[in-house]
């Protein structure tokens, strides 16, 4: 007998094919679904290894564009950098001067606080 997947010479008993796995024996349905999901994988491994290539083939080029780009950025980022400088000094300031304003207007509200629950302490005795 002769496997119908890669024409090798196969054992009488055979179940399997052992040169590629092919089911060759068994219930009709169950050797088309194992052969199914066996040409399914190959089919996703052949394309894993497709796409693999790809990736090897166009990883120069995908470098050679990130330097390139990184390489065009780099003055453009030098010019920027005392603008964003004086922005981050104007944000910093900004947010300190909230700050100190917002522990004035806490420190306040802890005083009227304090005054208001002594009064009400003394009317309630």
């Amino acid at each position: 007998m002769e496997c119908p997947s890669c024409s090798a010479v196969l054992p009488a008993e055979a179940t399997f094919c052992p040169t590629c796995g092919w089911k060759v024996a068994g219930d009709p349905i169950d050797r088309a679904a194992h052969n199914v999901a066996r040409v399914g994988k190959e089919v996703l491994d052949s394309g894993f290894r497709a796409m693999d290539r790809a990736a090897k083939a166009i990883e120069p080029a995908v470098d050679k564009a990130v330097k390139t780009v990184a390489d065009a950025a780099k003055p453009v980022v030098e010019k920027a950098k005392p603008v964003v400088k004086k922005a981050a000094d104007a944000t910093a300031h900004a947010v300190d001067e909230t700050v100190k304003a917002g522990k004035k207007v806490v420190e306040k509200t802890a005083e009227v606080a304090e005054r208001t629950a002594k009064k009400v302490r003394g009317k309630g005795r």
